[in-house]
């Protein structure tokens, strides 16, 4: 589906976003089992056993010039840890779901704009995509506020979406076209 085998690192004001490498695995397990971080995501990690293995999965799908699915880790600068996450989902043609996630202690602090915003250039400048969208998990306010924060608009509510194999609940779903991404102010 993909001839793009590697995504090139982003640099944001606190961040560089990049592919996930094996060391990401200690300090994602820091943050990804936490109840809060779990709440409001649809893939749960439930010990840093599965933690590990999915990003050794992550891993073993780089350099794949048929992957579809680019996962990658939010780097602080001053820290140089993964203190969050974000996904690009190649779908349909031209048509890319992204999703991130923070460290419940980098909350409040702006880092999620960071990291939805470094998405969008992925997405429409390394990508192509023709449109970008995003589901928000019920009840998840922070995360519908920076959907609407990096320029996206909300499409609609599916009441009893199925969030996972075992999880039924509310999802918003937001989205964005090329024309709109290349029409925003800087």
């Amino acid at each position: 589906m993909s001839t793009i085998t590697m995504l090139p690192a982003i640099e944001t004001p606190s961040m560089v976003l990049r592919e996930i490498e094996p060391r990401d695995a200690s300090t994602f397990g820091n943050f990804m089992t936490q109840e809060t971080y779990q709440r409001h995501i649809a893939m749960q990690l439930a010990s840093e056993q599965d933690v590990y293995s999915f990003v050794t999965r992550a891993v073993a799908r780089q350099g794949d010039d048929r992957r579809n699915v680019f996962h990658l880790a939010a780097e602080e600068k001053v820290s140089v840890e993964a203190i969050g996450d974000g996904f690009l989902i190649m779908q349909h043609p031209k048509t890319v779901e992204i999703g991130w996630g923070l460290h419940p202690a980098m909350w409040r602090m702006g880092l999620g704009t960071e990291i939805g915003h470094a998405l969008l250039g992925l997405a429409f400048e390394r990508l192509h995509a023709g449109s970008v969208w995003c589901k928000v998990m019920g009840g998840n306010v922070a995360s519908a506020k920076l959907a609407r924060r990096i320029g996206l608009r909300h499409l609609k509510t599916h009441p009893n979406y199925p969030a996972s194999p075992d999880r039924r609940c509310q999802v918003d779903f937001y989205a964005m076209d090329e024309s709109d991404y290349f029409n925003l102010a800087y």
